[in-house]
Formats: structure tokens, sequence, C-alpha cells
């Protein structure tokens, strides 16, 4: 049996009470809201009980979920501090390492399927083996920093998503480098090109001063043939 939850969240902004003039009732409320925010920011520890923001998202924020988080910047000069706040704000987020699973309530009809189905952790180090088998320690520490850069879950009990991951990893690895690739290519061809054209410049510079010298060794020999024809 199977259950989901989903919590959509929209936050109030990070305000300074001495541009808003917030007084009584409204200055409570905006240091309410800095504090929420501020408890929300510590990105690798959770503090669940410093807030009753984060305690309401315990179960979004407590690594068994998809979260998804969407900063609002203002274009505003006037709010450049704020826009800055929030961007740095949406930095720290972004180091949450969150493994969504699979919430199934444990009775005796999921007790009896688990029966049949097989050994999830067996299969996982099945599929980890062969990783350390084909990559280096260094390099699964790499694919897993791929993981995170491309916004893919590094789940080692996730069988079914470890492998699907690291073949979309493994392809948009190669597409990456055969792009690189081709950019080296056509940098190279360009290079090769740059030396042909200042070979010829350099061979068309040697031509031509040869033919300036048969030229004037011609024009020599002209002006030779005419006196000799005019004194003889």
């Amino acid at each position: 049996d199977e259950n989901w939850k989903l919590v959509l969240v929209d936050l109030a902004g990070s305000e300074k009470v001495e541009k808003t003039g917030a007084e009584g009732r409204a200055l409570e409320e905006a240091k309410m809201i800095n504090k929420s925010l501020s408890a929300l920011g510590i990105a690798n520890h959770i503090p669940y009980r410093d807030s009753k923001l984060t305690r309401i998202l315990q179960d979004a924020l407590g690594g068994n979920s998809r979260t998804a988080l969407l900063c609002c910047c203002s274009p505003s000069v006037s709010n450049a501090s704020e826009s800055l706040s929030t961007l740095r704000f949406g930095a720290r987020a972004k180091h949450i390492k969150a493994s969504p699973r699979v919430n199934c309530n444990e009775d005796k009809y999921s007790k009896k399927n688990e029966a049949f189905c097989p050994d999830k952790d067996e299969s996982c180090k099945r599929i980890l083996n062969k990783l350390k088998e084909s990559l280096d320690i260094e390099d699964v520490k790499l694919l897993e920093e791929l993981f995170i850069l491309e916004g893919i879950l590094f789940d080692p009990y996730s069988v079914e998503e470890l492998e699907s991951s690291y073949e979309d990893v493994t392809l948009r690895t190669i597409s990456s480098l055969q792009a690189a690739v081709e950019e080296l290519d056509l940098l190279l061809r360009r290079i090769v090109a740059a030396e042909r054209l200042d070979v010829l410049h350099k061979e068309s510079c040697k031509n031509s001063n040869v033919l300036h010298k048969i030229l004037s060794a011609f024009s020599f020999f002209n002006g030779w043939g005419q006196s000799l024809l005019s004194g003889g």
C-alpha cells in the first residue's frame, strides 16, 4: 500500500524592516518570516524544531521526497540587496541531497509481497560491485558528482533509478565528450588552414622576389642588347 503527500508552499520574501517601515503586528510577522527563512536556509542539517515552517515541511525536507525550490528575484535596482540574499539562499539550498523512495505501509499483505520480491539490497550491491570493477573509486565519486550536476539523485538503494540514471549520465557524458571532440577538431582545422595560408603567403613572397629578380635581369639584358644594337 503506497501513499504520497504533495506540499505546495508560497514563502514570503525576506524583507528589510527599515525599508518596509513595518510596526506592531506586521513587525512581529516580519521577524518570524525572517527567522523561518534563516532556519530553512541551513541546508546540510535542518533543525526542524527551530521553526514552525521547517516543522511543517519536515516530510518535504527529510530526504524521502522530491523537492523543487523556485527563487523569485526583483528586477528593481532598489531591491538588489534582497535579490542577492535570495540567490545566496537558493545556492545554499542546492546542497540539499534527497533520496526519495516509495512510501509503503507495512501490513500482512505487503509482508507477503516482500517474500515474492527480490532483495533490493543484494541487487544494489551487485550493481555497485559491477561499477567498482569497471571503475575506480575516484571514477565512482566522479559519477556521483555528475549525477548531482545533472540533477539526478544518486541513491544506491533505488536499483531501478540507479540503472537508468547510470545509463542517462553515461549517454550525456559521451555526448558532451563528442561535442568537445568536434569543437577541438574544428579548431584544429582552423589552425591548419591558418598555417597553410601563412605558408602560401610566405611562398608567394618568395615567388614575387624571384619574379622581381627575373624581371630585373631581363630588363638589364634587354637594355644591354639595345645598347649593343645601337652601337653596332
